[in-house]
């Protein structure tokens, strides 16, 4: 008997720990948000994007560094006639005939002044690629945008199942009593049957509610970088955000001064203008300067003999004008100052449209809280209606038609508060987006 209980015992503490195992832990939207940064396929892109720009910013500086170069030859000679290098004694003879030459050279280069074009073109690369951060950091802000859509659509989808479900049982007890007044004669058969067929109604809404929140879960798994065949739960708890607003005028400033596009289009503005300084350099003359060393060794030996060979060591400096620029670089100027008048423009059509997106967002969130004080008095109302014609029905005061209608009203009012709820959270998380505030 002892052996008997401790198997039991033994068993009912494997089954536990199998149901434990196979119930997937909650994930909170905020770990969902982190996973989707790590792992979200658009997010990368960005990355690599923004490691391009850093890359032609690491070439522009390279540009200005000074150039080098190194040269080695050997060549064979044939000479119609003796040849001399130098005078006197000290001359080196070569004889009619055939002879092995070795050349070389050692070459230093920097332009010291150019315009003003190697600052220029470094620095509008420096502006773009901090750009490319700011536009990688607008793209992490959709994502955690749409990672918050599709989490709390789930949340709508799940808490929905939970009041269908909780309507079928009601239906269940319902369908009972119903039976049971049918044989005291109390209500007709036809009544009995407008209440099963409500019930399968609800079951097939039922149905359909838990395909979609599938489909919404293999989706939400993809955003987020989670192999889509794993299993995750939602955390379903709903509790409102903050219901107390700064001003809208707080919200429109720090929009204009914190979102990422914006500042990004600003530093697109400066590269612009450092182009334009850039196309203006070819106006200026170019002063270069240069430091070498030639070798020339006109014998076979890989080691020369002494005063059998030339090298010398030479320094030297250039000044250079381009005199076309005097008529030919106006079309060139006249590109580069569209360049800045279309980011210009750009800007100021974009502090437009987020000043927009900011006002819009802050009055769909203060209607998200009014409709749901409406909602909250509407399920008041239909529970106390459902609850007198529940009572009527019973005594065969009223009809199975009333009853099912008020059941739709308090089933409707019931899902009003979950979707409102929900909204209210999307319309706070859209207007900490508009202004830039959703990565905090």
């Amino acid at each position: 008997m002892k052996k008997y209980v401790m198997a039991v015992g033994v068993w009912l503490a494997g089954l536990s720990l199998a149901v434990a195992q196979s119930t997937p832990a909650v994930m909170p939207l905020d770990k969902a948000v982190q996973l989707a940064l790590q792992n979200n396929k658009g997010i990368k892109l960005a990355d690599v994007r923004t490691q391009a720009a850093e890359a032609r910013s690491q070439e522009a500086k390279d540009r200005s560094l000074p150039q080098a170069n190194a040269s080695l030859a050997y060549s064979r000679y044939s000479l119609t006639g003796p040849f001399s290098l130098g005078a006197g004694s000290e001359a080196l003879t070569i004889p009619a005939g055939a002879f092995n030459a070795t050349i070389g050279g050692v070459t230093i280069s920097k332009e010291v002044f150019g315009g003003f074009a190697e600052k220029s073109a470094e620095k509008s690369a420096e502006l773009l690629a901090r750009a490319s951060h700011l536009d990688a950091q607008r793209n992490r802000s959709e994502l955690v945008y749409t990672v918050t859509d599709a989490y709390y659509n789930i949340v709508k989808l799940a808490r929905s199942i939970g009041v269908i479900e909780q309507n079928i049982k009601q239906f269940d007890e319902r369908e009972r009593e119903a039976n049971n007044l049918l044989k005291e004669g109390i209500v007709t058969a036809n009544e009995v049957l407008k209440i099963q067929l409500q019930k399968n109604n609800l079951q097939l809404s039922r149905l359909q509610v838990e395909k979609a929140r599938q489909t919404a879960l293999y989706n939400f798994n993809l955003l987020v970088g989670l192999p889509d065949d794993q299993t995750i739960a939602i955390d379903t708890t709903l509790v409102n955000p903050v219901t107390a607003l700064e001003p809208l005028n707080s919200f429109l400033t720090r929009a204009v001064q914190v979102r990422p596009e914006v500042q990004a289009n600003a530093l697109r503005v400066q590269s612009a203008e450092e182009m334009l300084r850039n196309t203006k350099s070819i106006m200026y003359p170019h002063l270069g300067v240069s430091a070498g060393y030639n070798y020339i060794n006109p014998t076979a030996r890989i080691v020369p003999q002494a005063s059998s060979f030339i090298s010398a060591w030479n320094v030297g400096a250039g000044v250079s004008y381009n005199i076309g620029s005097l008529y030919n670089l106006k079309g060139k100027l006249h590109t580069a100052q569209n360049s800045i008048d279309q980011a210009t423009l750009q800007g100021q059509q974009q502090n437009d449209q987020i000043r927009s997106e900011v006002v819009t967002a802050y009055n769909n969130y203060q209607l998200a809280l009014e409709q749901q004080n409406v909602i909250r008095t509407a399920v008041g109302q239909a529970t106390e209606n459902y609850r007198l014609t529940e009572s009527r029905f019973r005594n065969g005061l009223v009809g199975s038609t009333d009853l099912l209608e008020a059941d739709s009203f308090l089933l409707q009012a019931q899902l009003n508060v979950i979707n409102a709820t929900v909204d209210a959270q999307l319309a706070y998380q859209r207007l900490l987006k508009a202004t830039g505030n959703n990565l905090n």
